[in-house]
């Protein structure tokens, strides 16, 4: 079984601490929830080295070129060593790494915020290997969560923050190879999930992937309580219908809904 990096992206209200929690019932497979090292990084990196009062500018460039180098291996280290992490599958889940200003998609925060663009390229570059596994789900349905948790003002301005998120990720993705990027729907997990679960083994390179199917097929009879900051569990588990809205609000979400597929109902 080969080891690698795997790191589950999509925007807020999309099922991506569901996904890892599925994935994290295989015995092969351990993700971490939101750890954020690659956000702290990327800012050390990014705007911590630059500031003259913490690093030396004679020593800037060496220091960057030399962290760049190095602290794939760093990572690792301390997933295995320090967070004792043992399966060949190991990784994270966090929205922000698909996150325009790092560390928050709502668009009034953007203002406030360096808009230096996501983790995703950081990661790639420090860990090569990395697997990238999208979760999308309806930007209509995204927004009216995201309101329902009051982190945004507006239908509107959820669909806009869904757009952020997702075209980013959209992005990234066409620049990497087949082999290192899935892409899958929120619906699809609980519609129909031996299809879906055979399509992560795929991906993985598992042998026997029926943990993740089974569990996602467990779930729809008795579901298992996840805290905040996962989506409702009414959300969850019930198979969602068409969201109401327009092509209005699609079109707030550009290019990105087109791409994956969702359409006015």
């Amino acid at each position: 079984m080969p080891s690698f990096p795997l790191f589950i992206v999509g925007s807020p209200r999309s099922g991506t601490t569901f996904l890892c929690s599925v994935l994290n019932v295989h015995p092969l497979i351990q993700l971490t929830n939101e750890c954020r090292v690659f956000a702290l990084l990327k800012d050390t990196l990014e705007v911590g080295s630059y500031r003259p009062d913490l690093l030396s500018s004679a020593c800037r460039e060496r220091f960057n070129r030399f962290s760049r180098r190095t602290l794939g291996a760093w990572i690792e280290r301390f997933y295995r060593e320090e967070l004792e992490i043992t399966a060949p599958i190991w990784g994270d889940k966090h929205p922000s790494y698909a996150d325009p200003t790092v560390l928050s998609g709502r668009l009034g925060s953007i203002e406030h915020l360096p808009r230096s663009g996501s983790c995703l390229r950081l990661i790639r570059e420090l860990l090569p290997q990395a697997r990238f596994i999208h979760i999308h789900r309806d930007p209509r349905q995204v927004a009216n969560s995201l309101l329902h948790k009051h982190w945004i003002g507006s239908i509107d301005e959820g669909v806009r923050v869904w757009g952020q998120y997702v075209g980013e990720i959209i992005d990234f993705f066409d620049e990497l190879p087949d082999e290192s990027a899935l892409t899958i729907p929120y619906r699809g997990l609980i519609e129909d999930p031996l299809a879906t679960g055979t399509s992560i083994g795929r991906f993985l390179d598992l042998a026997d992937a029926s943990p993740i199917s089974d569990f996602l097929i467990s779930q729809r009879k008795a579901p298992t309580p996840f805290s905040d900051p996962v989506t409702d569990i009414a959300d969850l588990y019930v198979i969602p219908g068409e969201p109401a809205g327009d092509g209005k609000l699609l079109a707030l979400a550009g290019s990105a809904a087109t791409h994956l597929g969702y359409a006015a109902a």
